[in-house]
């Protein structure tokens, strides 16, 4: 007998996931819900229902089409229910009547929040140069804003999809720069700021077209020619005044 009721249970779930859609929104947003299957026959009698309660309603030359809610719009021609400026209290079932009979066809609008802009967290926070591997994370808080997907860029690279959490190394990761994650959902998507990756091997360098690279080198050249003249000073006295070389070498011999 236990069995025959787990059975039962699993069968109508089975029921609801294949005649209810899934219709997800974010505040402010839209939904559009369509009679499934089109009906066969004109439409002279249609009633859209939210949690059974009347929605919006409409009969050929008996009821004016009338709204319970000034956000909807119902099309008598094809059925077609539109929720406009949607906040959460439209979240719930929608189901429809048409011409007196009960579409088995439904609509849960499921409400989600846009995603947050994430930040990378790196455990231990002690990490650095130090350590053969670390951890990061992307981190915001996803309260209503899931089905959430994470994907990863490591420097200027694609985008890959390792998950929430990425295990970085110094064999592997020793070179990159940074990290910048990102956020996804139906609804939206939120990249992090770039972060210092705490493996990098820093390592000075000046791009070629850098005003910074060419003071630098003028710097050292500057430098390079003092110290070629300071050598050669001596040298060069000698040779622009030799009778003061002369007189010098006379008083070393007294």
């Amino acid at each position: 007998m236990e069995n025959v009721l787990v059975f039962c249970l699993l069968f109508l779930a089975s029921l609801r996931s294949a005649s209810t859609k899934d219709m997800l929104f974010e505040e402010g947003g839209s939904v559009t819900l369509n009679l499934r299957p089109a009906p066969s026959k004109p439409i002279t009698v249609i009633e859209w229902k939210f949690n059974g309660s009347t929605l919006a309603e409409w009969a050929k030359d008996v009821v004016e089409l009338t709204y319970k809610r000034a956000n909807t719009s119902l099309d008598i021609t094809t059925g077609r229910l539109v929720v406009q400026k949607m906040t959460k209290t439209d979240h719930g079932e929608y189901s429809v009547e048409v011409n007196n009979c009960v579409q088995t066809e439904k609509y849960q609008a499921v409400f989600i929040k846009r995603v947050p802009k994430p930040s990378v967290l790196t455990q231990p926070l002690s990490c650095s140069t130090e350590d053969e591997q670390c951890s990061l994370t992307c981190d915001g808080d996803t309260t209503e804003a899931e089905p959430v997907t994470y994907s990863w860029k490591t420097g200027a690279g694609e985008w890959k999809a390792p998950g929430r959490s990425m295990n970085i190394t110094k064999a592997e990761h020793g070179q990159v720069e940074t990290f910048t994650c990102k956020m996804k959902n139906p609804v939206s998507e939120e990249e992090s700021e770039p972060v210092t990756n705490k493996l990098h091997s820093k390592v000075l360098f000046l791009p070629a077209d850098s005003g910074l690279r060419a003071i630098v080198l003028g710097l050292a050249l500057l430098g390079a020619m003092v110290m070629v003249v300071s050598l050669n000073r001596e040298t060069l006295r000698k040779r622009m005044c030799p009778c003061q070389s002369r007189e010098g070498d006379y008083e070393n011999e007294a």
